[in-house]
């Protein structure tokens, strides 16, 4: 398995990407990289594949390769799993789910990092799974994460994540699109900021869209952001600016490199 592209996780693509393939539903799918992808070798990115099952029965056993973690990252493998598809996709079986959420409880010596569009199946899939294995939740090694490229979507995702029963919860802002005040998402605010007493094991990542037809982007959302986090103790962690290529400009203007995971 070969090291991720991606800053914030070690490996990506693979044996990982064990269901494949994806449908839009909000305006952070525009410029889909993966899509992208698919494209280029001619397949079509709107078939969803049924789950790779070659693929899953190797990660029940497979070795992650010798890595040296990431400088305040945990000291365990991070995998990101299923980044050209969704696993909580509606045409994702769910005793396929079920089978991926056995293996991350399973595999306790790999963080495995999941990431959605689609909140309201992840909360049911990981809810359901919790009550027919008669725990309150999943093991600490499995984060859970949803995309909010703006405010509407981060109000309408983000208050699920945080009832979804997980150790460590995150929001991916990427692309991100607008300016985001999170004090203003149902469940986080309190008097208009992050409320602290809430927030154990929440982390946010940030980033710009990349490619040539990135939309626009305001380094000061990113920076405001950055600092409503660091004001009520939240890890940040900023990718990338705008730029063709991704993971350029990972400076933060006014504060550097901020790459923070949460602990």
């Amino acid at each position: 398995m070969k090291a991720s592209a991606i800053s914030w996780t070690d490996y990506s693509g693979g044996d990982l990407n064990f269901v494949t393939g994806c449908t839009p539903v909000s305006e952070g799918c525009a410029n889909c990289y993966a899509r992208r992808i698919y494209e280029r070798f001619g397949r079509d990115f709107a078939q969803v594949s049924d789950m790779h099952e070659d693929k899953m029965r190797r990660l029940w056993r497979k070795e992650f390769p010798q890595y040296s973690p990431k400088r305040g990252a945990p000291h365990k493998p991070m995998a990101f799993v299923v980044d050209t598809g969704d696993l909580f996709h509606e045409q994702v079986w769910h005793g396929d789910i079920e089978w991926a959420l056995d293996l991350f409880a399973h595999r306790q010596d790999v963080i495995w990092q999941v990431l959605t569009k689609r909140h309201e199946r992840m909360y049911e899939e990981v809810y359901r799974w919790c009550r027919n294995n008669n725990v309150d939740a999943m093991p600490a090694n499995v984060w859970f994460g949803v995309s909010a490229e703006n405010q509407k979507r981060a109000d309408e995702r983000i208050p699920l994540l945080l009832k979804t029963p997980a150790a460590v919860r995150f929001v991916s802002v990427e692309p991100m699109l607008g300016p985001i005040r999170m004090g203003n998402v149902r469940g986080l605010n309190k008097a208009g900021s992050l409320g602290r007493e809430i927030l154990d094991g929440f982390w946010v990542i940030c980033g710009a869209e990349s490619g040539p037809n990135r939309r626009p982007f305001d380094v000061q959302w990113a920076v405001d952001l950055y600092e409503q986090c660091r004001e009520a103790g939240v890890p940040f962690f900023y990718k990338q600016g705008s730029h063709v290529r991704p993971g350029q400009n990972h400076e933060l203007p006014g504060h550097g490199v901020v790459q923070e995971w949460p602990q």
